[in-house]
C-alpha cells in the first residue's frame, strides 16, 4: 500500500504529464496553423494590468511548458517600473524569483505582428507549487 506521499507523488507527475502533454499539443497545434511565426512573447500580467515578459525564439517555445523564472517584485512595480519596496517582495527578499507555468488555451498570435510574433500568458506559481498570492490574474 502507497503511503499518503506517494500518492500525492504519484498524483503530482500524473498532473505533470497531462499538462506538459496538453501544452506540446496546444503549441503544435498553434504552429501548425502559424508557421511564419518567429518569436513568442511569454507575459505576466502585473498589479497595474501591465504586461512584463520576455521575447524568445519561436525555438524556446516547447521549453516554457517546463517553466520560466521571473522576479516576485514584479507584483511590487508601480506604473513606471519601479519596484515598491514596502510591498516586501524586493531587495528585502533578495528579489527572488519564482516559476511560471503556461495558462492553457492563451497562446495566440501577438497584435503587434500576428505572422511573426506570438504571445502566451504565464501564471506565478509559490515555492510549494501553489498559485502565487498576490497575482493579479488567477487562472
Amino acid at each position: 500500500m502507497q503511503t499518503n506521499s506517494a500518492v500525492v507523488e504519484d498524483f503530482a507527475q500524473h498532473n505533470e504529464e497531462r499538462r506538459s502533454s496538453a501544452f506540446q499539443s496546444e503549441v503544435a497545434h498553434y504552429l501548425e496553423r502559424h508557421p511564419a511565426t518567429q518569436y513568442i512573447d511569454i507575459l505576466l500580467t502585473d498589479l497595474n494590468g501591465s504586461f512584463r515578459g520576455k521575447r524568445i525564439p519561436v525555438s524556446g517555445l516547447k521549453k516554457v511548458e517546463k517553466g520560466c523564472y521571473f522576479p516576485a517584485s514584479v507584483f511590487a512595480m508601480d506604473i513606471l517600473g519601479n519596484v515598491v519596496e514596502e510591498a516586501g517582495l524586493g531587495q528585502e527578499l533578495g528579489e527572488p524569483d519564482r516559476i511560471c507555468m503556461p495558462v492553457p488555451g492563451t497562446l495566440t498570435p501577438s497584435a503587434a505582428d500576428p505572422e511573426h510574433i506570438g504571445q502566451v500568458l504565464l501564471t506565478m506559481l509559490d515555492e510549494d507549487g501553489t498559485p502565487f498570492d498576490v497575482e493579479p490574474a488567477m487562472y
